[in-house]
């Protein structure tokens, strides 16, 4: 989206490999100072998210910029501060190698950090009302498609112009990793700036009790308790009333002590059939008497056959 301003510094900053000097180059005002970024508190706690009504990043607070705050609003939490309009005044941005699995605002391994080194509250109490709902950044499918495009870049860049495999002989930047062998890295600056933790503000701010009142809330870091009620015991017998099952298991016990001795084998020996030898088979076999024959004769002889 051509509107979003977090897109078009985050993708300048992926093209540009990290080079924050170029990307704030392309975003300063007419008098040419960078310019302030005014954005929608998403969340406040215990990620603190803001968007530009498209999409939404996560914000990473300085020491100096959590006493400004402080000392520009007194009696006012950072952790409180959802559904309001901030306004970033210094900031930077930041690659950082992260784990994506564990990370949902990174992607390929790569988080681009907003770092706030002084921001205030947008004074009016008037409701802020988006006309969409906003997504992760790292979740649009051109923001992947850059992340990716990079990649292959410095993929390959570590090749030589006639390899179609990295030498991963070579000790050092390898691009394949086997086992505990050498990782791939990207190439671009890390950022090295200390940040404040939400947790610790939180702590700063509303007491250490109150985060831990948190857990088991939907509001901070907690474990999932399942409770419900418990099973049901089965009703006993009545006194001076027999069960009928439990009577028919004991008929049954009575009846067949060893359950598992086998029936009884019928007559001594398993009756066997022999096959008809060439004298049985004589026997069976009928035989013609002379009357016989001679009727035989006289009915082929009366069709006209000897």
């Amino acid at each position: 989206m051509a509107d979003s301003a977090f897109k078009q510094l985050y993708s300048q900053m992926i093209n540009t490999g990290g080079n924050l000097a170029e990307v704030q180059k392309n975003f300063r005002d007419s008098t040419g100072k960078v310019k302030k970024i005014k954005c929608f508190v998403k969340e406040s706690f215990p990620h603190f998210l803001v968007t530009d009504n498209h999409f939404f990043v996560p914000c990473y607070f300085t020491k100096a910029a959590v006493d400004g705050f402080k000392a520009a609003h007194s009696g006012v939490n950072i952790v409180d501060l959802k559904s309001k309009v901030v306004e970033i005044g210094d900031w930077s941005l930041e690659m950082r190698s992260v784990d994506s699995s564990s990370n949902f605002t990174s992607y390929a391994g790569i988080e681009v950090q907003l770092v706030v080194r002084s921001f205030k509250l947008v004074a009016g109490n008037q409701k802020v009302l988006l006309s969409r709902y906003p997504v992760n950044l790292y979740r649009d499918d051109e923001m992947k498609t850059l992340f990716q495009a990079y990649h292959h870049r410095v993929l390959s860049g570590k090749l030589g112009s006639k390899d179609s495999m990295p030498d991963v002989t070579k000790k050092g930047d390898s691009v394949v990793s086997f086992a505990s062998g050498n990782k791939f890295q990207y190439g671009f600056k890390q950022g090295t700036t200390s940040t404040v933790d939400l947790a610790s503000i939180f702590k700063s701010e509303k007491g250490a009790k109150a985060l831990e009142n948190l857990r088991g809330s939907s509001s901070g870091p907690a474990q999932v308790k399942v409770t419900g009620a418990k099973p049901k015991k089965a009703k006993a017998t009545p006194a001076g009333k027999k069960s009928n099952v439990k009577a028919a298991s004991k008929a049954i016990s009575k009846s067949n002590k060893n359950q598992k001795q086998s029936v009884a084998r019928v007559g001594g020996t398993v009756p066997r059939m022999g096959t008809p030898g060439q004298s049985a088979s004589r026997v069976a076999t009928p035989k013609l008497t002379s009357g016989t024959m001679q009727r035989m004769k006289a009915y082929l002889k009366s069709k006209g056959k000897k």
